[in-house]
């Protein structure tokens, strides 16, 4: 049993690791894919213990065994709820006309859209073409390693795309999702006096369910949604990242 134990370990440990070769060898230094090698190592450590060649004594640990069960019993559990919100939220549900499409930032290299970023801009561009006389609000400040806003690096896709400059509006101090929200609604309010707005937003499938719920809190709960597909290489990377974004963003972000 201990042999079967350790070569599941194993196999896991050479997984993770080559994943996260591939990640970086892709994209280079991609968001979260440090993940993948940590784990590895973890699982390698894992397999040498069940070989016997590490031993410990366990039992100073039998105490918290029923403890230790039932955190992984209620980590699997959340993660099977989350990740199916996240998968039904972030099914494409068709468009539908609108008063505004919110553009949600997505990373810069440089003055260079990152390839999801490049994702939900065209994803924007084939709502567009559907409903061009749209206003847009591209939504994205300034990070680390980028010359210019997300937002700026928005607005130059799109009337290099065609769409005219008199429909796009740039929001351009946020530096996180919540952000997005709360300035996008803030620019919304100070040129919209009506109360009923129609707003779409354009995200990366895996991040719609959060999109949403972080929408809700500053007034925004009627909204409609426009999915963008994720590179099928990133899938398992940012879907699991995006489970303990969830978590993190109920904990921590509130705003108004």
């Amino acid at each position: 049993m201990r042999n079967i134990k350790s070569k599941v370990y194993i196999s896991l440990s050479i997984l993770c690791i080559l994943y996260y070769i591939i990640l970086i060898g892709f994209g280079g230094i991609i968001s979260f894919s440090l993940f993948w090698a940590l784990a590895g190592a973890v699982f390698l450590f894992l397999s040498i213990v069940e070989r016997g060649s590490i031993t410990f004594s366990w039992k100073m640990f039998k105490r918290l065994k029923p403890a230790f069960y039932l955190g992984i019993t209620i980590v699997i559990t959340s993660f099977l709820i989350i990740e199916s919100l996240i998968i039904y939220y972030g099914s494409d549900k068709g468009f539908k006309k609108s008063d505004y499409l919110l553009i949600l930032g997505a990373g810069l290299r440089g003055e260079t859209m990152s390839l999801t970023l490049t994702q939900r801009m065209n994803k924007a561009l084939e709502y567009l073409r559907e409903h061009p006389d749209t206003k847009i609000i591209v939504s994205g400040g300034k990070g680390t390693g980028e010359s210019i806003t997300e937002a700026e690096a928005m607005k130059r896709f799109l009337i290099q795309n065609g769409v005219e400059e008199k429909y796009i509006i740039k929001e351009e101090k946020s530096t996180n999702t919540a952000e997005n929200f709360q300035y996008s609604r803030d620019i919304i309010r100070k040129i919209d006096t009506r109360e009923a707005i129609k707003i779409t937003v354009v995200t990366t499938n895996f991040h719609m369910f959060r999109a949403k719920q972080l929408a809700a809190q500053v007034g925004l709960k009627d909204i409609y949604t426009v999915p963008s597909d994720l590179h099928f290489i990133l899938i398992p990377n940012y879907y699991v990242r995006e489970y303990l974004a969830v978590i993190k963003s109920y904990i921590f972000d509130r705003v108004n």
